[in-house]
């Protein structure tokens, strides 16, 4: 049987954020959550680690200059 995907509240742990912060982003990313303990499917848990992993984009295109 496929896994059905993570929590709210647990992907939240993980990327060490708030629950509320995470609900926030994916609303604002298009993803139907209503609460901390919607389950959020494979696809949608992987875009929110995209969106909101720590260093994603803004470390990176930053050089330094030396």
């Amino acid at each position: 049987m496929p896994k059905r995907g993570t929590k709210v509240e647990d992907l939240a742990r993980e990327l060490g954020i708030t629950s509320r912060e995470l609900i926030d982003r994916g609303r604002a990313e298009g993803i139907d959550i209503q609460n901390r303990i919607t389950k959020l499917t494979l696809e949608q848990a992987q875009r929110m680690r995209a969106c909101i992993a720590p260093g994603a984009s803004d470390t990176e295109q930053s050089p330094t200059s030396d």
